[in-house]
């Protein structure tokens, strides 16, 4: 099994912290900057087309409003941020002239711990209306984010915002009323503009209906590198460049978007040729390793894999219609978890290219040792399993027997998992079968992965994967999936526990590395004492392409997508 050296530190900070005096590394210039104004200068015309399968297929086009395995890539066609990080998660400005920091004055901390960071937008910014983009297009994405009437995925971090001004039309002034120590690295997902001149009218108007309508889909106006130019449901997306974009016209002219739900066939048309690339979450390691075998070794192709998710299994904590309750039991998660022979599972999950994980943590991160030697460990033990259940009030009558308690009821489990997740799903209920738990599979429909209230119902468990960071950390109660936010949360068992919380808000607001570094072992300690959810195993990111198709190179961690540099991919003759 090949060593997770290679895996990205999902925890790193990428900026040095202001608290302590120190001011972000400005980054280098890269061949991403807009060119030096003052002279003439040529810029390469988009060209060549890229045809990509992808099996999701979106309800609409806005992060903060997207979800679903996949949904990432996206935003990086679609939208720009303020800031990216690169492959090695060095983070550059992008519609941001600079990083704000202490030292250029766009940084300030407060006595009582609230701050101020002010970033200033590169000149000539565009819609893809070719609108300008100002200042109080953010301002206004801020006031949509915090309204409790519109669902919004994550509203983090705009709820540690006190307010968002617009002085000029270059200069957005963030008021914050708590730190943030990633207040200068305003990214994915955080604080993206929408354009004021189309959608203002209609939020103040027509609230209820704002999120309806083909300005999220066909019509989308958004400040990417591509813009949407036909949209056929069910079947591809066109993507055109969008020539004036922030950092010039990206280099393909043309991105088709393919619908294609099953990898099979996602594979039979690589190898035919009928379309050059595709990656995670559409394609796994076993379809990375069949296109290394039958096309890269011919040298037909590339392949890429490298690490930054893990899978787990979710619990359920609310008294759902039909709730398994024996799941509310700490004993009987812990069995549970000794129950799954979590090695076994990643080899055959992953082909033997990942491994078996205790933590949602990152072994690449420095703090990685430590953390390990905090959490309570969950090793593949029958017996283990076994006295913990009969502990909780569940023995097997004779052997091979279905546990029963003292009313002769049955541990009736279910596990919940989408389509593409079921040779998991079916190897972790045959463990917990051998454990005596009469446990079974529910594949959620095809179509329905994205139904927010009906992935809240799960019964007992469900199995989700996530990439590794402290904002992907989503049991806290902030993360709930409620009817208020239209069940958009992603905590959808509604995990809550206050250690946990105090915890993760100290990683994502203290500036004190010490403390950070505390609560960070201190989260992950508590989250496994008491079982709140179980690691399975870190996931193998993929891609496949053509020897054509130049620029791909994954994403660092923390940042979900790994189409952050489409604007330099390209399709060549060779």
């Amino acid at each position: 099994m090949r060593p997770l050296s290679q895996m990205v530190a999902g925890y790193g900070i990428v900026a040095c912290l202001v608290a302590s005096g120190c001011a972000a590394t400005p980054p280098s210039q890269r061949s991403t900057d807009p060119p030096a104004t003052g002279g003439a200068t040529t810029v390469a015309k988009p060209k060549g087309t890229l045809k990509i399968a992808w099996f999701f297929e979106p309800e609409n086009l806005h992060p903060k409003f997207l979800t679903g395995s996949g949904a990432s890539e996206y935003h990086w066609l679609f939208e720009s941020t303020l800031v990216y990080l690169d492959f090695a998660g060095v983070a550059h400005p992008m519609m941001a002239r600079d990083l704000p920091t202490q030292s250029n004055g766009g940084w300030v901390i407060n006595p009582d711990g609230s701050m101020v960071t002010t970033y200033r937008l590169r000149d000539n910014l565009k819609w893809h209306d070719g609108a300008p983009i100002t200042a109080a297009d953010f301002a206004f994405g801020y006031e949509v984010y915090i309204d409790k009437d519109v669902p919004i995925v994550s509203r983090t971090p705009e709820n540690l915002m006190s307010k968002v001004e617009a002085p000029d039309e270059r200069t957005i002034v963030v008021s914050w009323s708590q730190p943030y120590n990633q207040a200068n690295l305003l990214g994915y997902r955080a604080l993206d503009p929408l354009p004021r001149h189309l959608m203002e009218e209609k939020f103040r108007t027509n609230k209820a209906n704002f999120m309806f309508g083909d300005e999220w889909t066909s019509s989308y106006v958004g400040s990417g590198p591509f813009k949407v130019e036909r949209w056929n449901p069910g079947s591809n997306l066109i993507a055109r460049a969008h020539t004036d974009w922030v950092f010039g016209p990206p280099k393909l002219d043309t991105i088709e978007i393919r619908f294609i739900k099953d990898a099979s066939t996602v594979i039979a048309n690589l190898l035919s040729g009928e379309i050059d690339m595709s990656n995670s979450s559409t394609l796994r390691a076993t379809e990375a390793v069949i296109a290394q075998n039958q096309w890269a070794s011919r040298g037909e192709g590339w392949v890429k894999t490298w690490e930054t998710r893990i899978s787990y299994v979710e619990y359920q904590y609310r008294d759902v219609p039909n709730w398994q309750r024996a799941i509310g039991d700490l004993r009987v998660r812990k069995a549970m978890a000794h129950a799954i022979d979590r090695a076994g599972l990643a080899g055959v999950s992953t082909d033997g290219l990942g491994s078996a994980s205790d933590v949602f943590f990152s072994p690449a991160d420095p703090l990685f040792p430590d953390v390990d030697r905090a959490i309570t460990k969950y090793p593949y033990d029958l017996s283990r399993s076994a006295a913990l259940l009969a502990d909780g009030g569940w023995r097997r009558a004779s052997s091979g027997s279905l546990l029963t308690n003292e009313a002769g009821q049955t541990m009736d489990l279910e596990l919940w998992t989408t389509p593409n997740q079921g040779r998991e799903g079916t190897i972790i209920i045959d463990n917990w079968k051998s454990a005596g738990i009469n446990s079974s599979v529910f594949v959620i429909p095809p179509g329905q992965e994205r139904d927010g209230q009906l992935r809240t119902t799960f019964t007992a468990a469900g199995m989700n994967g996530r990439t590794i960071s402290p904002e992907n950390f989503t049991f806290t109660r902030a993360d709930f999936a409620t009817a208020e936010n239209r069940f958009v949360g992603l905590n959808r068992g509604s995990f809550y526990d206050p250690d946990v919380d105090r915890f993760h808000n100290t990683i994502m607001t203290s500036f004190d590395a010490n403390e950070r570094r505390q609560a960070t072992i201190g989260l992950h300690a508590r989250m496994t004492e008491i079982a709140g959810f179980q690691p399975l195993f870190y996931q193998v990111e993929v891609i496949v392409a053509k020897n054509s198709v130049k620029g791909p190179v994954g994403n660092y961690g923390p940042q979900q997508g790994m189409t952050w540099n489409v604007f330099e991919w390209e399709v060549t003759d060779s």
